[in-house]
């Protein structure tokens, strides 16, 4: 009866500190996925102080790591390593839209790339200090709003 007793509270505990990790995990990701949209934030600002236009980009709507093949994109002279400015869990599933991007993770997409603006969506799972709450984000000109 015991030994019946000491399995169930090591299984218990193993439990929370597998739901624990889990959720650490999840933080991790949303920690890489605020830092790649700060350094496409600077290297777009960069662009737009060079050339004049954010559409100087060249970039199509859809996945953001996509630009990196484009070869009269400025924004992959300036961020080389844009190839690989994907999100941690879903590479192939486009932020194409609010719904899609509010709904599961997906990889980081253009959804406006003009002259004077531009917009990335992108999706936080758990939420960090700064950006609370999961669900969809944009990253503008202006910075990182939840929608």
């Amino acid at each position: 009866m015991e030994t019946l007793v000491v399995v169930g509270i090591i299984g218990l505990i193993l439990t929370i500190l597998a739901l624990a990790l889990r959720f650490k995990d999840a933080e991790a990701r949303d920690l890489v996925r605020i830092a790649n949209m700060h350094s496409l934030q600077d290297s777009l600002t960069i662009l737009k102080n060079q050339t004049g236009a954010y559409d100087r980009a060249a970039c199509d709507l859809t996945f953001v790591s996509l630009c990196s093949r484009v070869e009269k994109s400025e924004l992959r002279k300036i961020l080389p390593v844009l190839v690989d400015l994907n999100d941690p869990t879903a590479k192939n599933l486009a932020c194409a839209d609010r719904a899609t991007c509010e709904s599961r993770a997906c990889n980081y997409s253009f959804v406006k790339l003009e002259q004077t603006d531009y917009e990335v969506l992108f999706h936080l799972e758990r939420g960090i200090t700064g950006y609370p709450a999961p669900g969809c984000y944009h990253l503008t000109a202006a910075g990182i709003e939840k929608l």
